[in-house]
Parts: structure tokens; C-alpha cells; sequence
């Protein structure tokens, strides 16, 4: 058992945190005292077992064994439910072994002084307190030679005083040291129910958001895609995914929202409810960007815009049709090498009027496409160097022609990782590999 920290406590109920954390504190001063305890039951099994008195000598094996017990016992789970019994339990016992009474042992062990003592460094109820220090009283203050007992022969108003001392000053410590900790959790309770709430919520809109990517590439046999998305925070702001508008016809799009969180990821969800609902227009991707605009920025206020771009890949026609927002352009890598395509227009939500024009490219197998989110190029190492477009294309060129998207995907994150170091993400980052076969 260990002693619990406040931020293992703040969320238990009240009641169940105090006995928690005065559990951890009596728990780590009782095992200080389980080596004298040790000692004390083997000299008094020697000395009963030397004496012939049985019944001592019973005494103290079993004080012996309750001393192994409850040191090997300490990492059962049961041990910490039911602690405050174990320990009363085992203190009484110690308050009869380390007697005078010691059923018989006239010398007795000379260490019951000891005991009122430690039990000041012990947090206990008043109940437990008045059973403890009540034993201690009864064995080394009152005539027990008149029971033929061998405890004291007269009655001690010394040990009754320092036992009722004892006692009040550990009542009075105790309740100074709940009255602390109440008044402590009593303000923070509240405070960490809110964050944890918080906590769920946030989870609840990540696995929200996770849910809103692709589950994997489409089913489409002349296309192989493989795309990762690195949120900086437990809600990232970028956004990818297929769609596929006929056997021969494909549209991908990516997008990211200024920022990344909750509020980053709400507005996610709307442009993707609204990309399903223009889904018989993604065919014309500039005709989709300008409907898009408008909606972002009725939703949303003037801080808050959206970077994206649709690509359309038709094999019948032969053609790659970009339109851009605002986003970074797609790298095409054809016969002719890299370039780049789509480029120009506000983002989605500016007040600034924007005409969107669409890109066409011509497309044929072997082509290499590169979608991307501004969180990759812009990704800082411990130096404060920017990764950088330059060196996005030399990993991309390092993959070599023919190879597969998945390899080409790794290739660019492993390097990146190289890069970064030890740096932490600024921004969320997106990645979108297509081969066409």
C-alpha cells in the first residue's frame, strides 16, 4: 500500500479521501515499528518457551506471526479495503505482547512505555484512538496483580495521565489534519470534477473526429493511397478524405482550420457535413469552394477560416483537376519531375471576395501525388529551422521511382521525425500519398 498523492484523492468521495490518505500515513509510520514488534515476539518466545508458559508463549508466536502476515500481506488488495481494522487489530495485540500482563511473563518486555507514544503518529477515528490508548491503560495502570495477573500491583495515576494526555493530543492533531485536508479538497473537488468533465469531452470530440477520416483508402483498383494525420493537440484541426463519384473518377480532399481544438475541430465537422451534401458536385471542385466559403463564414466569427483543396482524378479523361482555398498546392510528380498545382485564393470564411478557379493537369500511370497540410512544411526543430518545401521534395525523391504510397508516406515522416528531434508539434499535421497504377 502506498501513500496516496492529492491528485489520487481529489475525485474520491469525501469521506473515502480522508481514510485513504490517513491510511497511507498510519500504513508508512507502522512499518517502522514492525521491526521492534519482530524483535519483541522473538525475545518472548524464547523467554515463554524457556519459562514453560504456554499461554505467553502462544502470545507472542502469534504476535510473531501477525507481524510476518501483515508486512507480506501489505500489496493484497484487500489489505487496502479493510486497513483501518487490520491495524487496530494488530495494535491491540501489541498492546498485550509488549505488557507486563504477558499472560504470566513477570518481567514483561519493558517496552509497553513505547507504545502510547507511536500511536501519536498515527491519524486515527476517536473509536480506534480510545480502544488503543483504553488497552494500553488497562494493562499498564490498573492493579492486574489482584486478577493474579502479572501487571502492575498498584493502581498508576502517572500512566493514566499521560494516557489521557496522549490521547487528547492525538484526537486534537487528527482533527487539526482532517480539518486541513477538507478544507483543501473541499476547493479543489469541485475544480477537478470540471476538468475531468473537460477531459471526457475533449476525448469525446477526438474520437468524434478520428471517426470523420477515412478508415482506409477506397477500394479502387487504379489508385494506391496512403495518408497519416498528426494531431498537435487531442483535437487537431486538419481534415482529409475519398470520395469516390464513379468507377473511373475519384475526388480527394484535405483541408485545415486555423488552429487546432475543440473549437477547430466543431468547424471541421461542419465543412465535412457539407462536402457530403455537395457530393454530387465534387466534380466541380470550384463550384464546391465557393459554395463551401460563404457557409464558413456565416458559422463561425472573423478568427476562424479554412484552408482547403480538391483534387479530382479522372482515369477515363486522363486528367488531375485541382482547386485551392488558401491551402498548400499538390505536388505532382509526373515524367517531367515535381510540380506543384493548385496555388492562389483566399481561404474558405474571409470577407474578402475570392473566385476560385480550378487547375487540370493531364494524368497517367506512375504519377505521384502529394497532398499536404502547412503543419508538415512549417514543423520546427530544436533550432527553430522550418522543415521547409525543399526539403520535403529531397525525402520524397529518396523513396525512388515505383514506389508504393505506404513506402513513399514513410519515407517523408521519418524524415520529418529526424528533423524535428525533440522539438514539439506547433500545428497539426497532414499527409495524403497517391500512386496512380
Amino acid at each position: 500500500m502506498k501513500l496516496p498523492t492529492f491528485d489520487d484523492l481529489i475525485l474520491l468521495p469525501e469521506s473515502e479521501a480522508l481514510q485513504r490518505l490517513f491510511d497511507g500515513r498510519n500504513w508508512r509510520a507502522l512499518r517502522g515499528v514492525l521491526l521492534l514488534a519482530l524483535v519483541v515476539s522473538l525475545v518472548g518466545v524464547a523467554a515463554t518457551l524457556d519459562e514453560g508458559k504456554p499461554l505467553a508463549f502462544i502470545l507472542y508466536l502469534a504476535d510473531l506471526a501477525a507481524t510476518v502476515a501483515l508486512f507480506g500481506s501489505r500489496k493484497e488488495p484487500w489489505f487496502e479495503r479493510h486497513y483501518r481494522q487490520i491495524q487496530t487489530a494488530y495494535l491491540l495485540l501489541q498492546d498485550l505482547a509488549w505488557s507486563p500482563v504477558s499472560f504470566g511473563l513477570h518481567r514483561g518486555t519493558g517496552t509497553v512505555g513505547l507504545l502510547p507514544w507511536f500511536f501519536l503518529a498515527l491519524r486515527l477515528r476517536p473509536a480506534d484512538a480510545l480502544l488503543l490508548y483504553g488497552g494500553y491503560w488497562v494493562l499498564s495502570s490498573l492493579p492486574l496483580a489482584a486478577l493474579s495477573l502479572s501487571g502492575p500491583t498498584d493502581f498508576s495515576p502517572a500512566r493514566t495521565v499521560a494516557a489521557v494526555l496522549l490521547l487528547a493530543c492525538n484526537l486534537a492533531w487528527t482533527r487539526r489534519q482532517k480539518k486541513r485536508f477538507l478544507a483543501e479538497w473541499r476547493r479543489e473537488h469541485p475544480r477537478a470534477r470540471e476538468r475531468l468533465r473537460m477531459r471526457e469531452e475533449i476525448e469525446t470530440a477526438r474520437r468524434v473526429q478520428l471517426s470523420m477520416l477515412p478508415q482506409g483508402p477506397p477500394a479502387v483498383e487504379w489508385l494506391e493511397l496512403a495518408a497519416a494525420s498528426l494531431p498537435a493537440t487531442e483535437v487537431g484541426g486538419d481534415y482529409y478524405d475519398y470520395f469516390r463519384l464513379a468507377p473511373s473518377r475519384v475526388a480527394l480532399v484535405i483541408g485545415d482550420v486555423a488552429g487546432h481544438g475543440l473549437a477547430s475541430g466543431l468547424l471541421l465537422s461542419g465543412v465535412r457535413s457539407c462536402l457530403y451534401i455537395l457530393e454530387d458536385e465534387l466534380a466541380s471542385p470550384a463550384r464546391v469552394l465557393e459554395q463551401l466559403s460563404p457557409m464558413v463564414r456565416k458559422t463561425t466569427d472573423r478568427r476562424m477560416y479554412v484552408t482547403l483543396l480538391e483534387a479530382v482524378l479522372d482515369r477515363e479523361a486522363g486528367t488531375l483537376t485541382v482547386a485551392s482555398a488558401g491551402h498548400p498546392p499538390l505536388l505532382r510528380r509526373g515524367s517531367g519531375g515535381w510540380e506543384e498545382v493548385g496555388k492562389g485564393a483566399p481561404a474558405l470564411g474571409t470577407f474578402l471576395d475570392a473566385r476560385y478557379e480550378a487547375e487540370t493537369r493531364p494524368l497517367s500511370s506512375g504519377d505521384v501525388l502529394v497532398l499536404y497540410t502547412d503543419g508538415l512544411t512549417e514543423t520546427r526543430d530544436d533550432a527553430g529551422r522550418e522543415y521547409g518545401h525543399e526539403r520535403l521534395v529531397r525525402a520524397l525523391d529518396r523513396a525512388g521511382k515505383g514506389a508504393a504510397a505506404r513506402e513513399i508516406r514513410e519515407a517523408v515522416l521519418s524524415d520529418l521525425g529526424l528533423f524535428r528531434g525533440g522539438a514539439e508539434p506547433e500545428d497539426d499535421i497532414t499527409l495524403v500519398v497517391v500512386v496512380v497504377r
